[in-house]
């Protein structure tokens, strides 16, 4: 599986974020030409001059996938409230129609890790929700793919499989075990196209730690070659790399998790 934009092959060399003023810029000028978002609000920023970031990321010739933002169980959602499933169908279509005929826009993201993270098995409410979505999103746009991205554990891919048939794109969010995504999909059955939708640093979950608790953060020097590495090896060289789309890379931004830095690639002030 491959993406192709405009008849030519795209392999995405993608990340998430690139909301801070002037790092699209830098994104472009570091090869990159792709960003996710986590939900609409992102496309319709304003930069300095008033540019919208969707509007900017096409003049620079950056694709983007527009992210919906669904609703998790574990903060109070509830998927057999039907007021509530009225209201978020209701959000995501207003969204395609905005934005579907945008020249910037590769595919749709529905949702990032509202099965539930910590979930082994994923939410079955929610899968069967998002077959709605997908299917309703398809038929209002049926020139872009549908993607959803989940926190990866291979026990879900079994219930994306039975309640989910018409999504398009998988999107897995992995950090130490990124380079191992295609291998461990095929494992569990999955035979489309998928994503790594986020990856890079190894997490303060899974590295050592001192003696009272804290964990060790990866220098710069280990954090770039964990990105180069995963990168290469999940999209070129892994069992599984012919289902790979490409990846995006985690955070092209800043942001404040564990530490300030761990997993942000810029400071807050722009450096």
């Amino acid at each position: 599986w491959r993406f192709h934009v405009n008849g030519a092959e795209f392999p995405v060399r993608g990340v998430g974020g690139a909301e801070q003023p002037g790092s699209l810029e830098q994104l472009k000028a570091a090869g990159g030409n792709c960003v996710r978002t986590w939900s609409l609000d992102a496309l319709a920023v304003a930069g300095p001059d008033g540019e919208l970031f969707i509007d900017r990321a096409h003049r620079l010739g950056i694709m983007v996938v527009p992210g919906f933002w669904l609703q998790h169980e574990r903060h109070g959602f509830n998927y057999a409230d039907t007021n509530f499933i009225a209201r978020q169908r209701a959000d995501v279509l207003a969204g395609v129609r905005r934005y579907r005929d945008h020249p910037a826009v590769l595919a749709w993201g529905l949702g990032n890790e509202m099965e539930g993270p910590l979930d082994r098995e994923g939410s079955v409410a929610v899968f069967r929700e998002l077959e709605q979505l997908t299917q309703l999103v398809k038929a209002e746009d049926p020139l872009h793919p549908v993607m959803s991205v989940i926190a990866f554990q291979p026990a879900k891919v079994k219930n994306l499989l039975l309640h989910c048939p018409s999504l398009d794109i998988l999107g897995v969010n992995s950090y130490g075990g990124a380079a191992g995504a295609g291998s461990a999909l095929k494992a569990a059955g999955w035979t489309k196209p998928f994503v790594v939708a986020e990856f890079g640093v190894n997490g303060f979950w899974e590295v050592p730690k001192t003696p009272w608790g804290a964990s060790f953060e990866p220098t710069s020097h280990e954090k770039a070659l964990g990105f180069y590495s995963a990168h290469r090896m999940v999209f070129e060289l892994n069992e599984g790399k012919e289902l790979c789309l490409g990846t995006f890379a985690f955070l092209w931004g800043w942001k404040q998790e564990y530490t300030p830095t761990w997993f942000g690639m810029f400071l807050s002030s722009g450096e």
